[in-house]
């Protein structure tokens, strides 16, 4: 299978990396910052998941729906059901899939706000996000040096825009790197998190959030909405 660009190096994109791996693609992944983890590295709480074996350990009645329910209500009128049927309906496979894949504890099980059941999981780590992320980092980076022919990692890596055929349709990206552009064509993955520290003119934060765009923000300086701003364009 030819190159597939995973744009972000946070829990997102590197799931999206493994993922292509598995299904045989080869992979680039462009991250901006010097290192990978994005904001999931921060994350203190778990992972969500419905109908995992923990949960059934544990005596816990969950299930996708109830957990697309909760996610619903939750949402009020922005609700999307495709969306929130593909996040919850796979939730439990998601989590499966991590302890599966790279031997995570996440035996615990936690009932957080708007959820009506326990359904976070984690170990007995401190911080689930960082430890989550990093056995994927790790992983794909030792995959990076003994299979440089199927993955490569481009850290410092600025992606300025998407390139796009005739019809409309993504056939790649150009980036900045080592002070040159670049192009690299193949299907795109965007993974470059959300928008919450974009403080610039053309803030999407400021556009759609106004009231929150002066105040101070636990996301990381990263976050300033790439991937929408080219998705947009």
């Amino acid at each position: 299978m030819a190159q597939v660009i995973v744009v972000g190096g946070g829990l997102a994109g590197l799931s999206a990396a493994h993922t292509l791996l598995e299904r045989g693609a080869n992979v680039l992944l462009l991250d901006k910052q010097p290192f990978m983890g994005g904001n999931s590295t921060k994350a203190t709480s778990g992972i969500n998941g419905a109908g995992t074996q923990a949960q059934q350990e544990l005596g816990i009645p969950d299930s996708a729906k109830i957990f697309f329910e909760d996610t619903k209500r939750s949402a009020r009128e922005l609700a999307r059901d495709d969306l929130i049927r593909v996040l919850t309906g796979q939730s439990g496979d998601a989590v499966h899939w991590l302890q599966d894949k790279f031997a995570l504890d996440l035996s615990k099980v936690a009932r957080l706000g708007g959820h009506s059941q326990p359904r976070t999981h984690r170990g007995s780590a401190q911080f689930p996000g960082m430890v989550m992320t990093y056995a994927q980092m790790e992983r794909l980076e030792d995959l990076a040096e003994s299979t440089p022919d199927r993955v490569q990692i481009k850290k410092k890596a600025r992606v300025t825009s998407l390139i796009k055929d005739e019809s409309g349709a993504v056939v790649g990206v150009n980036y900045e790197h080592q002070g040159k552009s670049h192009v690299a064509y193949g299907p795109v993955v965007l993974a470059t998190g959300g928008y919450a520290a974009d403080f610039t003119a053309d803030s999407l934060l400021k556009k759609y959030r106004p009231e929150y765009w002066d105040l101070p923000t636990t996301n990381g300086e990263h976050c300033t909405g790439d991937g929408q701003k080219m998705a947009l364009a």
